[in-house]
């Protein structure tokens, strides 16, 4: 018998999976392929890491910060504002976002939340 084992466990937070658009069909009568997604309009929400936190008494709820792409070593995302650095930006879209921004788009990071140090943002398109 399998049973579902006791606590103790790895617990980690869920992460909601990166929003995408949804495939447009292509004109004519819906039996052809659709078009495809673009891979750059994605969005994540993720908590920011290394917080700097005299430059984060200064970010409220619904602050738009500017998202960096430094190229290091090593690599990174971080979100700024007022060009001083907030925290850095990780997670499952990471290196999409890069590629993205070395491809020319922009990203924003909106502030959801802030509970002491910790600072929740949803990485968006700009």
């Amino acid at each position: 018998m399998s049973g579902s084992g006791g606590g103790g466990g790895d617990w980690r937070p869920v992460q909601k999976a990166p929003v995408q658009e949804p495939v447009k069909k292509g004109a004519g009568d819906g039996g052809g392929a659709g078009v495809p997604v673009d891979p750059c309009a994605i969005s994540e929400r993720t908590t920011l890491n290394s917080v700097n936190r005299a430059i984060l008494t200064a970010v409220r709820g619904g602050d738009l910060l500017d998202v960096v792409y430094e190229a290091g070593p090593p690599q990174r995302l971080v979100a700024q504002a007022n060009g001083s650095i907030v925290g850095s930006i990780t997670g499952p879209s990471m290196l999409q976002f890069i590629q993205c921004m070395l491809n020319g788009r922009q990203y924003v990071a909106e502030v959801i939340g802030i509970q002491g140090g910790t600072c929740q943002v949803l990485v968006r398109p700009k």
